[in-house]
């Protein structure tokens, strides 16, 4: 079971491995810049069979570059499509792949947003009796 944390902590890698300065989403002051930060919530789940639910979860990045130009956000916005967009990522025991990206840049920042899609069974409280005997009785 994928959780919207593993997602985070996997995104954080991700950029990290690319070079980039993943801060804290609780840190407002005290960061060195340029930073990123990645937030993940859920945004849609859709209950499919018994135990098993599709899921949307909704990513923003937003980086904050050491020289606030709109040139940095868009050089900055064609590296994260290259690291994201173009290749599947692991996340557990997933591969997930990104069908589209949106970029925004406002006041020198930029933000990206994206959806994570996919399926996966998920925990029940409930308990069952196990089957001993399965008896199939047909007029054949």
């Amino acid at each position: 079971m994928i959780t919207e944390k593993d997602i985070e902590t996997r995104l954080a890698e991700i950029l990290t491995d690319a070079g980039f300065n993943v801060a804290a989403n609780e840190v407002d002051e005290g960061y060195s810049k340029p930073a990123v930060f990645v937030s993940v919530y859920p945004s849609t789940v859709t209950a499919e069979c018994y135990d098993m639910e599709d899921v949307v979860d909704s990513i923003e990045i937003k980086y904050i570059p050491a020289v606030e130009t709109v040139e940095e956000c868009a050089d900055t916005a064609v590296t994260l499509k290259r690291l994201f967009m173009h290749k599947p990522f692991d996340v557990s025991d997933r591969r997930l792949t990104i069908e589209s990206m949106e970029f925004e840049i406002e006041e020198h920042i930029l933000y990206v947003y994206f959806d994570l899609e996919y399926r996966q069974l998920y925990e029940s409280d409930d308990e069952y009796d196990t089957m001993e005997i399965l008896e199939v009785g047909g007029d054949i």
